[in-house]
């Protein structure tokens, strides 16, 4: 009856809208302006039986008309086709009956098939037997198609593994065999295939508890790549058996080399795993809430060190720091089995590494401390308190009474980050308006200078201008940078203008886009009327990026390029490629190099085998003068690699011959037999030996004697074999670098030491990187724009022409006399190494300026490129330390550049590769973006496990428990989201109210929030009855998960009337980055009673003096308990210590959480209202 009632609320808090007699629909407009002449309005259109029939995103294109998708379904109700949206002229949100259907969006397409299609099989399971994209090379009975089969297994299918499972020192160890008769046998196991639209096919073997237990890859008929899940008697994941493992006796050796091994505790935690390349086992040490408090690796488990992360009273990160210790990880364990470990604020704290820490130290007394967290209120040794206005807007602070009833409550003011290697300090604050959103930014730096920013918001919180005041330390002149931004009616951007001191203000660029939203035309640098340039984009009806200008005929741009598909020139040579793996591409520069091309081939599992280059235009087109080839084992470790050059003079060479040789993905040697230096040193053959976290620590062929990592596994020092003489001494030592970073990981400061002249003398080159300013020697080089940067030396905005991998290909500025000038143009093999010959590479007036290979700093005296987690080594394709996400690539050498196929994936940070990927996980749907994968096969290769099917983009909608919540998206070519209902752009994660789970492309700011459908709406009302509703439904709202008083604990993590995080409130507000979480509860205000059992664990996770929040509400009414705790979640996943903290501490939790091993924190306690999901 509680529920009823409780639902019943939620009914009569919501508004409901009418337009017509004739038509049921939810429309929303979301005001723009103050006066709302600028919206953005959507309308969903249903039929008699509440499904959508029709989304329309009024006025939304740049001429004014709408932008309608039809949605139609077949005789047995289901959605087999899901048309393409269409301009038409607007009717004003009124249905486009009759005007907009599939054959409209056909014409408009040109296609005959502007919609992807799916073959359901005739059985009530309604399971997908065949998915046609759009346009005629993928549509049904095109033969590239992507193709679903769904089997049991044959009896020669899978090795059957078992695990032998003790209890040792309080957690499970796990030996490994093969069971008698060694495989499954015929029936036990489904089977489920897919082949893309190549036919490169992938199975996927799992087990009627739905775990995954193989994941075969098939390279050729005799080739099976195979990568097994074990789980031990409790199912646990205990063992990941990568390729290069299989087939191989079951050894010690074996396991540590190559696989990945995890170890649990009695409540089911992760407590010790060992990833392949580390030599030895890493540790993590829980509170009673299962937060993780410490970690430790092999690196620093040599030195008795542990990471240490403290949380405040509501699960955020209050500061990280290290801790000494040489006991074991069990007896820590123990020290603190039934603590609930936080740090409150306090005005005295303690003092640390230079600074006073304002939080208590309960517990694991740091040793030193890397970063520190302020929420709610400002330090009390800020360096500057909130001002009464920023940019003309008001300013809040702590103080309600001051702000008009609005505060800094539950928003984080504060973040210090030690740097590494010594005791200096970034401090940052930010600064709120009162409506909470960021309005500055003031970061002061470990030189004694700073960088504040200042950004004037409009009335829908889109940024009109941002100020940078900027000073390297506090002597030096400060640099001023103001940017405009104008934007259409519907907040696309049109003009961004940069302003550097009082310089006369430069267009940047001037964006057109056609009527889908897509960038077709940017104009960069100068004026309106007269650009440096105007860039061309075209699409095919995919959303594939096909061309940028056109190389066959430049007619005055410096660079362009073409991109081929299904549809090479050289089909002799690559053939057509349907999945998304581009078969040629053309360019064409102004740099006096011919037209030019790169055919491209691939294995079944998606990896280049061969780059070949040819000039059709010439003589002899096929001159093979750049080829580049590649063969790998079943891992994916390369094991050959062949590159040509062109020397001038004698025409091809080959430049490199080699062979690598590896114990297990380790390493260990290079071999040149090709006699030609160039590209890979001409000395090879020498020993790579590592350091017990897998980090390459020399690599004597390139003349390194000797490398030395920091804890995040980045480089800090580096020697070389040669020497120069010491100004100090006058005495030989080795040249060297080292590099400076903060506690989150980012490159603050190189210093590159060598000899120069006949006599070698020392000379010193420093590198100062200051939030985007970057110093040579202590003079200021540039900064960079959004189209590429401006030399401060020569007072020169640089303009970067970039590939479709972000290469930068030609740096062009506006000469003295106003005519365009080519400042460098490089051009690179397809593992990003530079062509390097005489007319590889040329540099003008720029020389400190030294990014190339997507967009990353290429280190001189290394000639690696520095991602910001990893450096990469594109002489020879692969990093030289392990990926700090390997568990979720499992199946491929954590060494691996982006899956080998360097073509379509793009490494943004060294972390991992980036369309929108559809899961299904125990039937819930799950939506990822990733921006360089087409297939199924290439979203498993990827290691996403449970991947269905890839789209360019999508509409999804309907409705979650009992009818609430009615939601409609549309999944963006660009990776961002379209509420259809509010109008609004998603960012970040968030859920449908059916529990769909989306994870957009668009990065929304660690600390932005954001509109959430109809929830955010409702929590923003102005309207007294609306703000009264809607406090008094979310107070119920979050009373019900605390309470839980129906019994409804369980393993899902999302609510069943929302689809938020647990424990947040209606609109979702003030969610954390979910990307890199902690999880964690209160321990004030805890809901757990000590009867608590986390599901399928029965352990106790709190200690009997934890007490109920139920037995505090009798003072606090349900209005006043929803204002004091909106956007500061009673349990929540906790914030990322500026990004890279957590992302280490969680890696082993998140592996083992999307396996479903184990239940943390919130993700843990409570289950939907109801278990029905739609699926979508």
């Amino acid at each position: 009856m509680k529920k009823i009632q409780l639902l019943g609320l939620l009914f009569t808090a919501m508004t409901t809208y009418a337009q017509s007699t004739t038509e049921n629909f939810v429309q929303s407009k979301t005001c723009l302006s103050g006066d709302c002449t600028k919206k953005t309005e959507a309308i969903t259109y249903f039929d008699g039986l509440g499904r959508p029939k029709q989304i329309i995103n009024v006025k939304a294109t740049t001429t004014g008309k709408d932008l309608v998708t039809p949605i139609t379904y077949d005789g047995f109700g289901r959605q087999v086709k899901e048309i393409f949206p269409v301009p038409a002229n607007t009717l004003n949100s009124a249905i486009h009956t009759g005007i907009v259907n599939e054959s409209t969006a056909n014409s408009y397409y040109g296609a005959a098939n502007a919609y992807t299609e799916k073959e359901i099989e005739n059985s009530p399971l309604d399971r997908v037997l065949q998915l046609a994209q759009a346009g005629d090379p993928w549509k049904i009975g095109s033969g590239h198609t992507q193709k679903y089969k769904y089997e049991t297994n044959s009896s020669s299918d899978i090795y059957k593994y078992v695990t032998s499972t003790t209890t040792q020192g309080g957690i499970t160890k796990s030996s490994l065999s093969l069971a008698p008769g060694e495989t499954y046998t015929a029936g036990t196991l489904y089977k489920n295939t897919v082949k893309d639209e190549d036919g490169n096919e992938v199975v996927e073997f799992r087990n009627a508890k739905d775990q995954i237990l193989l994941l075969r890859k098939i390279l050729d008929a005799d080739t099976h790549i195979d990568t097994y899940y074990i789980y031990n008697e409790y199912d646990q994941l205990a063992f990941i058996l990568p390729p290069k493992a299989i087939h191989k006796p079951i050894t010690e050796e074996l396991l540590n080399t190559l696989c990945y091994q995890y170890r649990y505790d009695g409540f089911g935690r992760q407590v010790e795993k060992r990833l392949p390349g580390r030599d030895d086992w890493e540790s993590v040490v829980y509170d009673a809430t299962d937060r993780p408090i410490l970690t430790q690796d092999v690196n620093l488990k040599n030195k008795g060190k542990w990471l240490m992360t403290k949380y405040d009273a509501f699960g955020r990160v209050a500061y990280t720091g290290t801790f000494s210790s040489n006991e074991s990880r069990s007896v820590i364990q123990n020290q603190i089995a039934n603590l609930v470990i936080y740090d409150a604020p306090s005005s005295a704290g303690f003092f640390r590494n230079g600074i006073n820490i304002y939080y208590t130290a309960v517990y694991f007394i740091p040793e030193s401390i890397l970063s520190v967290n302020y929420y709610d209120t400002y330090p009390r040794d800020a360096k500057e308190f909130p001002p009464a206005k920023i940019q003309n807007q008001y300013v809040v602070n702590e103080d309600k009474a001051v702000n008009g009833g609005v505060s800094t409550q539950g928003l984080p003011t504060a973040s210090y980050v030690k740097n590494i290697e010594d005791d200096n300090w970034t401090k940052t604050y930010f600064y709120y308006n009162t409506k909470g959103e960021k309005v500055a930014e003031k970061s002061w730096n470990h030189l004694g200078g700073y960088t504040k920013k200042e950004f004037l918001v409009d009335f829908s919180g889109a940024m009109n201008e941002s100020y940078t005041y900027h000073k390297k330390g506090a002597s030096d002149a400060e640099v001023l940078i103001k940017e405009r931004f104008v934007y259409d009616d519907q907040k696309r951007l049109l003009k961004h203008y940069h302003k550097v001191n009082n310089l006369i203000e430069e267009l940047l660029v001037e964006n057109t886009y056609n009527d889908l939203g897509q960038l077709t035309n940017k104009k960069t640098g100068n004026t309106t009327g007269t650009p440096l340039q105007s860039i061309d984009h075209v699409y095919n009806i995919r959303g594939w990026l096909t061309k940028v200008n056109d190389p066959t005929s430049l007619n005055g741009k410096l660079f362009a390029y073409e991109i081929k598909y299904h549809n090479p020139v050289y089909s002799t040579v690559s053939t057509g490629k349907y999945n998304g793996n581009i078969a040629e591409l053309d360019w064409q520069a102004a740099d006096g190099r011919p037209f030019s091309r790169f055919n491209y081939q691939y294995d079944a599992l998606d990896r280049l085998k061969n780059g070949i280059y040819s000039e059709p235009n010439v003589t002899v087109p096929m001159n093979d003068y750049y080829n580049e080839s590649l063969t790998y084992d079943v891992n994916g470790n390369i094991q050959t690699l062949k590159r040509n050059r062109l020397l001038q003079y004698f025409g091809v060479q080959q430049m490199d011959d080699l062979s690598y040789t590896y114990d297990g993905n380790r390493l260990t040697s290079v071999t040149d037999t090709s006699g030609n230096y160039g590209g890979y040193p001409d000395t090879s053959g020498n020993p790579i030996p590592y350091d017990g976290n897998g980090n390459m620590t020399s690599h004597i062929d390139r003349g390194i004697r000797q490398i030395a990592y920091n804890y995040l596994n980045l480089p800090n020092y580096l020697k070389f074999d040669q020497d120069y003489v010491s100004h100090d001494t006058g005495v030989y030592k080795k040249v060297n670098t080292t590099y400076l970073y903060n506690a989150a990981g980012t490159k603050l400061r190189k210093v590159y030491t060598y000899g120069s002249g006949r006599g070698q003398m020392e000379t010193v080159d420093k590198t100062d990187y200051l939030d985007g300013f970057q110093y040579s020697n202590d003079v200021l080089n540039f900064v960079p724009t959004s189209e590429g940067y401006y030399d401060f030396v020569q007072n020169k905005y640089i303009y970067n022409y970039t590939d479709h991998q972000g290469n930068i290909r030609i740096a062009y500025y506006k000469d003295a006399s106003g005519n365009v000038k080519v400042d460098r143009t490089t051009n690179y093999y397809p593992f990003g190494l530079e062509f390097g010959d005489y007319l590889g590479t040329s540099f003008s007036i720029s020389p400190n300026y030294k990014y190339s290979t997507q967009g990353k700093e290429k280190q001189q005296e290394t000639g690696w490129s520095d991602y910001g987690a990893r450096m990469y080594m594109s002489d020879i394709g692969r990093w030289g330390v392990l990926d700090p996400l390997t568990e979720k690539f499992a199946g491929v050498s954590p060494y691996n550049y982006v899956l080998n196929n360097p073509l379509r994936y793009v490494d943004p940070d060294g972390n991992k590769p980036v369309d929108w990927v559809l899961e299904n996980i125990n039937g819930v749907s799950k939506w990822t973006y990733m921006a360089s994968v087409k297939t199924v096969s290439q979203a498993k290769a990827a290691g996403i496990k449970d991947a269905a099917a890839v789209y360019s983009y999508a509409n999804i909608s309907g409705q979650g428990f009992m009818g609430t919540g009615k939601y409609s998206y549309s999944l963006n070519q660009d990776g961002s989201v379209t509420d259809n209902i509010s109008g609004n752009n998603l960012g970040g994660s968030f859920s449908t109210p059916a529990g769909t789970n989306i994870s957009t492309g668009a990065y929304v700011g660690q600390w932005d929030g954001g509109s959430k459908g109809l929830w955010g709406e409702w929590a923003a009302s102005n309207n007294l009855a609306g703000k009264i509703s809607y406090n008094v439904t979310n107070s119920f709202y979050l009373g019900f998960q605390v309470l839980d008083t129906f019994n409804f604990m369980g393993s899902k993590h999302t609510s069943g009337l929302t689809g938020q995080q647990i424990y947040s409130n209606l609109d979702g507000s003030n969610q954390y980055n979910e990307g890199d979480r902690a999880l964690a509860f209160t321990s004030t205000f805890n809901p757990l009673s000590s009867e608590f059992k986390v599901a399928g664990v029965g352990q106790q996770v709190l200690p009997k003096t934890a007490f109920k929040l139920a037995d505090n509400l009798g003072s606090l009414s349900a209005s006043k308990f929803s204002s004091t705790f909106k956007g500061t979640a009673i349990a929540r996943a906790a914030p990322a210590t500026r990004g890279i903290i957590n992302r280490y501490l969680n890696k082993g939790i998140n592996l083992g959480n999307n396996f479903g091993m184990f239940k943390l924190g919130t993700t843990s306690l409570i289950k939907p209202l109801s278990e029905d999901k739609h699926k979508n």
